[in-house]
């Protein structure tokens, strides 16, 4: 689920234009704090997916995994 949550993440701000430090600044985390997502490495607080979807103009919903 991880994995698939960072993809997403990662294909919407490439879609964008956005580079990590960009996406970080504008949803108020740190941009080591994406790079964990994109990787895998770890899953989001629902706070900071929120406000990470609303940085790259869509919802958690079309963010998170539909197998989950």
């Amino acid at each position: 689920m991880k994995e698939t949550l960072g993809a997403r993440v990662r294909e919407r701000r490439l879609k964008l234009g956005m580079s990590v430090q960009e996406l970080a600044k504008k949803a108020e985390v740190s941009a080591s704090y994406i790079y964990a997502i994109e990787s895998g490495v770890r899953g989001s607080h629902i706070e900071k997916l929120t406000r990470i979807a609303h940085s790259l103009e869509t919802t958690v919903t079309e963010l998170w995994p539909s197998d989950y």
